[in-house]
């Protein structure tokens, strides 16, 4: 039999194929049912693969973040404002979820670049509202969220805010470590108070596994209280904060200061790296000022190639460093401060130095241990411009382990180091290779000084000025003239803060490792690359 003939199709017949095929083709274009403003976005769930969130200004974001899935991004609308108290709620899995401004590649910085307040136009932001409430909080447990180019505020300059961004909670309803919030990431944001307001604290990192890097952190101030850009003191950590601006009152960052109610918890892990600690100018006489940085329950952290500058006595001495532990209230006397690194930072433009203390000397705590200070350069540490006590380093009330200062550059206009009232007797003190004044304590300095405050001392190659006659160093340090004082040294440009030894100074590499006495450069400008 031969081949069945083709069946003949009329063109009535292909023209309504061809109509059903188009439409086919239609219904599976994204935008076909919805318009550009209401198309809904894949979910993860139906494509298999992370979706996009795209919110318009007036949309809600608690809703969108209750309904997105791991691994989602919430896009916000550059400009948009979003009233908070937003709430991080609970998922699960360990996909970020990241929430992000709409803001077009480029018109932001980069990935590592530190954001600053000129960005504010093109991000998102996200308001607290007033009446003691956070723009943004965590439920008991959220984990992974990520924020990128997203500013925080209050929502006007008369609102009433605690903590602009409350990460965990800081009093009795975190008292395990399973409701502790964890995995949160914010990255080149805008936290901030209002210019004519006051705001107690930036962020409250009561939290682990936190992240606030390459952001802008300003107008944390109050009158009577402290304040602070950051602080800690019911979270374990992890904690980075890397390459922000921080600018706060009472304390730029500190952890500790009110006990935690998690039993035994030591906020621990801490890295602070090529921050700029700045207190402004015109604050002077308004708000209540008392450190840059401040451990009272802290271990295991490292605080190197940071800029700090601006502290002067008002609500303390106008310290730029205390290292203290304290057991705040009462109620955790395990409080202490230990293996801490604070190495290659810049500070500058302050009442006092750095504050030590081996224990609370009011209530129970654990001990200060193993702490080092190496390659530090201070300068312009002076009483006559910023109140206080010019020191150094001040070792209030004795205590503490294993304590080593190296390679520090301190240019001040009173002690290098002092020991005030030793009740404690420093256990192990290292103090080499340094540029420094003299060493004082109680009636004494030099030798009899260190051996009424600390049980056992090294204290060798230091380049000394302003040292008593009277009452001797130790042998093996290098002393310059008093009325000389540092002038003597041979720095490149000391007028102009370039406190290098020129090649012409006879100190230049007689340090007990062969390199520059005082703060080697070299590694110091490495650490302090992004600090600006």
């Amino acid at each position: 039999m031969g081949a069945k003939p083709l069946m003949k199709v009329s063109a009535i017949t292909l023209g309504i194929l061809a109509v059903i095929g188009s439409l086919a083709v239609a219904l599976t274009r994204p935008g076909f049912l919805f318009s550009p403003q209401q198309q809904r976005p894949r979910r993860a769930m139906e494509s298999g693969s992370p979706a996009d969130i795209v919110l318009k200004a007036g949309s809600d974001l608690n809703a969108a973040l209750k309904k997105a899935q791991p691994g989602d991004t919430i896009i916000l609308e550059a400009g948009a404002v979003f009233k908070g108290p937003i709430t991080l709620p609970v998922k699960s899995g360990e996909k970020y979820i990241t929430v992000r401004s709409s803001a077009p590649a480029g018109s932001l910085p980069g990935e590592g670049e530190r954001v600053t307040p000129a960005y504010a136009g093109k991000m998102p932001k996200i308001m607290a509202p007033g009446d003691g409430q956070a723009a943004l909080k965590t439920a008991p447990g959220a984990h992974h969220f990520r924020f990128i180019g997203v500013e925080f505020k209050p929502s006007n300059s008369s609102a009433l805010v605690y903590d602009l961004i409350q990460l965990g909670e800081g009093s009795s309803p975190q008292n395990t470590l399973d409701v502790v919030p964890h995995h949160l990431i914010f990255d080149r944001c805008y936290i901030h108070g209002d210019s004519a307001g006051t705001l107690k604290r930036g962020v409250a990192l009561n939290s682990r596994e936190t992240e606030i890097v390459n952001s802008y952190v300003s107008e944390c101030k109050l009158k009577g209280q402290d304040s602070q850009a950051l602080c800690g003191w019911n979270g374990p950590g992890p904690f980075k904060i890397i390459n922000n601006y921080l600018e706060g009152a009472g304390e730029n960052v500190m952890f500790g200061g009110a006990d935690p109610s998690i039993p035994g918890l030591v906020p621990s892990d801490i890295e602070i790296r090529r921050n700029h600690f700045y207190k402004p100018l015109a604050w002077r006489g308004q708000w209540t000022v008392k450190n840059l940085f401040e451990l009272k329950n802290a271990q295991r952290v490292i605080v190197d190639g940071n800029l700090m500058e601006h502290s002067w006595a008002d609500g303390q001495m106008g310290y730029a460093v205390v290292l203290t532990p304290r057991n705040q209230e009462g109620t955790a006397p395990w409080s202490l401060v230990r293996d801490v690194e604070f190495t290659n930072n810049i500070v500058r433009h302050v009442a006092s130095g750095i504050s030590i203390m081996g224990q609370d000397d009011i209530r129970a705590s654990g001990l200060m241990k193993n702490i080092l200070i190496h390659n530090n350069l201070a300068y312009d540490v002076t009483r006559a411009r910023w109140g206080g006590l010019g020191f150094g380093v001040i070792f209030n009330h004795g205590g503490g382990e294993e304590i080593r200062i190296t390679h520090n550059t301190l240019i001040t206009d009173w002690c290098g180091i002092q020991f005030e009232v030793s009740t404690q007797k420093i256990n192990g003190l290292t103090v080499l290779n340094n540029i420094m004044e003299h060493i004082c304590g109680g009636p004494y300095s030099g030798t009899e000084a260190l051996n009424w405050a600390v049980e056992r001392w090294d204290v060798r190659r230091n380049v000394m000025v302003g040292t008593y006659p009277q009452q001797p160093h130790p042998a093996g340090n290098l002393f310059a003239p008093t009325a000389a004082g540092f002038d003597v040294l041979g720095f490149v440009n000391a007028a102009a803060g370039d406190y290098r030894l020129a090649e012409r100074s006879p100190y230049k590499k007689l340090g007990t490792d062969g390199r520059p006495i005082g703060c080697d450069f070299e590694f110091l400008g490495a650490a302090q690359s992004a600090a600006k």
